[in-house]
């Protein structure tokens, strides 16, 4: 199944029919009750062990689709699932419930993160998928509760009809999650890895921390609501409120996931802050109304309660998805949200079980009462940790920013070239060399070279041929990647020959890639970001037949995202005069940062030809500020100048030298193959060149013996825009191969 919307679709459905278990047997507690005669207590540890063996399963199970793909998991998962059901058809005891909630809540666990990450995989858009996923654990419990409530109130055989039906319904989708495309499974996992991964576990990659951690409260306030709503909420209802309907308790309790879904699908019109706030607010104004509804016994109350309240779960846990998401790298999502299920089915059941013996104690309005009050605590202690986490990110994005230089410039010439490059760092420790693409400068990497610097490593930052205060050739044929490589073995010659760690961006991966190739020596690891390896020389004949066609019909636009490219090839002169026309506008216009709106749709630089250019009719750039998140407007300034030094025609001439480049690359050994460690730091919203969901990053995993691949949310300027999460991926990659100062 190729398809990606019907991919999506059936990823959806999985994820929504796992949490339908979780609610179906909600409506028929009271009745389990009346049969087998056992406690509120006795009730509230049927619901826990439930989530005990949910949380064994995440544990041990909840990252191994990382590892051995989302497909077999799932499945998996969902034939167990099928067999807890019948588990519950057949129960005549409480013995027979808890065998049957033991199997349920493992084979749920199994799935859960599972699913979500198979969710966001096949998502036409990072977006949308935050949405979904978010969405569909509501939509599942309010289908569960409704489809029950409405069978044991008139159907024939009330305690088995539904646990039959979500029996086949399981069967059915455990062999359709089959025909979902795999996306983001590692090249290879040993039996031993494997088994490993089995071993009780959780854990978070380093730079998804801070985010899972500031989000904590969100996440125990919206979970421990649910809770509340799955345990106790039809003892309330029944008791307190005096419906006597199974199928009302099963409306009831379906309100609130319901609502849940709205509010999952109205905050994505907002910005990310009110997202967060709305959530937070409607969750606290809603348990206030159900409190005092369950103090007055005033049904409407309670439901209106109930509807505001699921609305801010639904928003609420958006955001914490939608958050998570960005911040898990592409290969360790199963595992960021296979732990965050751990916590949040902690919150869902040990304050449940704890009312459950409250309520034998005091009584259940009072214990009602009192959930209520902590849920307001929490969503409280939530709301200030979003507003710290928000003035973090803004101190991250403003990272440098109008702090003193600590590079030093200096000059290296031969007879056949002079390179300006950065400096910082102590000139004794390892080499780190730093090489920029398209239209930058080496003071492009200032953040990473000052955190690396302060790290132990020499860092050192070229001006690539053409570009700042390096020559520029007027030839085109001056601009081959063959060239460039040259540049840069006589510049590492310079600077003492040590083996080195090379990183790259946008063509500075490209120069970098063709070094470790030709040059294996002088490369003891490579770090890619924003344009992947490829052996076979990055040109229009490597990169057209890679378009995704689901976005780029060949009819209509043949280069696909490279038209751009293709206008250097046929248009040089009108390409050029037109970024020259007003260099600073150029460079303003270009750097922006990247939106996941943009994921899925045409790239503008598949329309250049189309419309005559990068500016159309207009023939430059329009008026534009430039972003200082971006660039400090210091450092900026200084880019403009570098540009007006030798205009755009050098930079842009790198596009046209496809024949020369194929040649090149056919004469590096072993087939262009790289033994190095390579990282690949891609960008999710980079419309141009991201790896995820396409074909484009197939060759380097072939051609790479050693690849590591983080996902960050940016657009093309990753570098830039998500300075501190490119710098933490390479230093925590560095340190899993051990190649910190000491060891380089």
């Amino acid at each position: 199944m190729r398809n990606r919307p019907v991919s999506f679709f059936v990823a959806g459905a999985a994820g929504a029919a796992t949490l339908t278990a979780a609610s179906a047997p909600s409506p028929l507690y009271p009745v389990y009750q009346r049969l087998w005669g056992f406690s509120a207590f006795t009730l509230t540890v049927i619901f826990a062990v439930y989530v005990f063996a949910l949380l064994a399963a995440l544990l041990t199970v909840g990252s191994l689709s990382d590892r051995v793909g989302r497909r077999p998991v799932a499945s998996a998962a969902l034939v167990l699932l099928a067999l807890g059901m019948l588990l519950f058809a057949i129960a005549a005891g409480t013995g027979d419930l808890l065998a049957a909630r033991i199997v349920q809540g493992f084979a749920v666990g199994a799935a859960t993160g599972t699913t979500t990450a198979m969710i966001i995989d096949s998502a036409p858009s990072p977006r949308f998928g935050s949405i979904v996923s978010s969405a569909v654990p509501a939509l599942g419990i309010a289908i569960g509760a409704v489809l029950a409530g409405a069978l044991v109130q008139f159907a024939p055989f009330p305690r088995q009809l539904v646990f039959w039906i979500l029996a086949v319904v399981y069967l059915v989708l455990a062999a359709l999650v089959w025909l979902v495309p795999e996306r983001a499974r590692p090249e290879s996992a040993s039996p031993g890895s494997i088994w490993r991964s089995l071993l009780p576990s959780a854990g978070l990659p380093p730079a998804t921390r801070p985010v899972f951690f500031a989000l904590l409260p969100s996440i125990g306030a919206t979970w421990a609501l649910a809770g509340l709503y799955l345990s106790l909420g039809s003892s309330i209802l029944g008791t307190l409120l005096d419906v006597r309907s199974h199928f009302v308790v099963g409306i009831v309790l379906a309100v609130f996931f319901a609502a849940g879904i709205s509010g999952t699908a109205v905050s994505t019109a907002l910005p990310p802050r009110l997202q967060e706030r709305l959530g937070y607010g409607t969750l606290a104004v809603g348990v206030l109304a159900t409190i005092a509804a369950t103090m007055m016994g005033a049904l409407p109350l309670y439901v209106a309660g109930a509807v505001v309240a699921g609305f801010g779960f639904g928003a609420a846990f958006r955001f914490a998805i939608n958050a998570l998401g960005e911040a898990a790298p592409e290969t360790q999502r199963g595992q960021v949200f296979a732990t965050m299920y751990i916590v949040s089915y902690l919150a869902f059941s040990v304050p449940a079980l704890a009312a459950g013996l409250a309520a034998e104690r005091f009584g259940l309005k009072p214990t009602a009462v009192a959930y209520g009050a902590l849920e307001v605590a929490l969503v409280l202690i939530a709301l200030v940790a979003g507003i710290v986490r928000a003035r973090r990110r803004v101190s991250e994005n403003d990272l440098h920013a109008g702090v003193a230089s600590t590079l030093v410039s200096r000059t290296f010439s031969t007879p056949r070239h002079t390179t300006h490059y950065l400096e910082c760092g102590p000139t004794g420790g390892p080499l780190m060399i730093f090489l920029h693409g398209w239209p930058e400068i080496g003071l492009v990497w200032r953040a990473q070279m000052d955190a690396f610097a302060a790290d132990g490593w020499h860092c050192v930052a070229p001006d690539l041929r053409g570009y700042g205060k390096s020559s520029a050739p007027a030839a085109h044929d001056a601009y081959t990647i063959n060239e460039l490589v040259t540049d840069m073995a006589e510049l590492h010659d310079h600077l003492g020959g040590k083996t080195a760690i090379w990183v790259g961006h946008d063509w500075g991966s490209i120069v970098a890639g063709a070094l470790a190739a030709h040059e294996p020596r002088r490369c003891r690891a490579l770090v890619l970001t924003s344009w992947a390896y490829f052996p076979d020389a990055n040109s229009l004949t490597t990169l057209v037949p890679l378009v995704d066609r689901t976005i780029y019909p060949a009819g209509q636009y043949p280069d696909g995202q490279w038209d751009y490219y293709r206008f250097y090839t046929t248009h040089f002169e009108t390409a050029v005069n037109d970024l020259n026309a007003d260099q600073a506008a150029t460079l303003a216009s270009i750097y922006r940062s990247g939106t996941p709106d943009a994921v899925g749709k045409v790239s503008p630089s598949a329309t250049v030809t189309r419309q005559g250019g990068r500016f159309g009719a207009a023939h430059q750039a329009p008026p534009t500020q430039p972003d200082p998140a971006l660039w400090p407007p210091a450092d900026f300034d200084m880019l403009v100048e570098a540009f007006k030094a030798h205009g755009f025609g050098p930079s842009c001439a790198w596009y046209t030298n496809d024949d020369a480049n194929i040649a090149y690359a056919r004469k590096a050994p072993d087939g262009g193959r790289l033994s190095q460690p390579v990282l690949f730091i891609n960008g999710e919203w980079d419309v141009i060149c991201t790896i995820t969901g396409n074909r484009q990053g197939d060759p380097m995993r072939a051609a790479c013996a050693d690849l590591a691949v983080v996902s960050i949310p940016a657009g093309h300027w990753l570098p830039l825009e998500r300075k501190a999460e490119h710098i933490q991926a390479i230093r925590t990659w560095l340190r899993s191969n051990s190649l910190q100062p000491g060891t380089v």
